[in-house]
């Protein structure tokens, strides 16, 4: 079924009907499931600044707040269209969001941002020659979230204060939660199709995002000595501040 944005042209066509409740919108349930977190990454990003206007926190973890806006921004235009450009504005923020979140844990590190815009750009080359599958993205999106998972187990390990917050565990069982769901999205379509499972995997994992960067925010916190307190927003977000260390 064709409707505003012309016929299917992504190597992905999710389960949910298309154009099933507007001409304009391709899938309609996948589609607006992006826009809560396109709204709270705005929040978060204002609130970002007012906590800490006056603080040392390092620009690149604030700036962290963009990759969420972006990502939901692009998965938003892909569901809305089923178009590969829309394809490309979701899958290419993606891994580009997972190497800046692999420079924020590594960017002491020499030569670290020259190694993350290389990769970015040898990345963006192989989806551009590998556009027809969706091999490529799925296989380097799975490594860079593997990879960042382990080097903030790493980082949570080190320090007994950001283990006790339980903050990158929670965030883990989120994705995790969210990463079940989209597989039996996937592999049982004709079953589950009514349960929009695929909409609940932005949900989880947009809140697992948010997590990372509290997680981020309180690994900073914590090895400059400035304390680390755990607020909530809505009482389901953490929100970290300096603070008081936890015992």
């Amino acid at each position: 079924m064709h409707g505003f944005w012309g016929p299917v042209t992504s190597n992905m066509d999710w389960c949910e009907d298309n154009y099933a409740w507007s001409h304009y919108v391709a899938e309609w349930w996948n589609t607006w499931s992006n826009v809560p977190w396109i709204i709270i990454a705005v929040y978060a990003m204002y609130k970002s600044n007012q906590a800490f206007a006056e603080s040392s926190q390092p620009p690149s973890i604030r700036r962290a707040y963009w990759v969420p806006l972006i990502v939901f921004s692009g998965s938003f235009a892909f569901h809305v269209s089923l178009t590969h450009v829309g394809q490309q504005l979701d899958e290419l923020p993606m891994l580009y969001g997972c190497f800046y979140f692999h420079y924020v844990t590594l960017r002491h590190r020499r030569g670290m941002k020259v190694a993350a815009l290389g990769l970015c750009g040898v990345m963006t080359v192989l989806m551009l020659l590998f556009r027809h599958s969706i091999v490529p993205f799925i296989v380097s999106y799975a490594l860079l979230v593997i990879g960042l998972l382990a080097r903030s187990y790493m980082l949570m390990n080190t320090y007994k204060t950001l283990r006790q917050s339980q903050i990158l565990q929670r965030g883990f069982y989120l994705y995790m939660v969210g990463f079940i769901l989209w597989v039996i999205d996937q592999q049982f379509c004709e079953v589950v199709k009514p349960l929009h499972l695929h909409a609940l995997w932005h949900v989880f994992s947009g809140a697992s995002t948010f997590y990372w960067i509290q997680f981020a925010c309180a690994h900073e916190f914590i090895v400059t000595n400035q304390g680390l307190q755990v607020r909530n927003i809505a009482t389901v977000l953490p929100f970290t501040t300096m603070g008081k260390q936890l015992q």
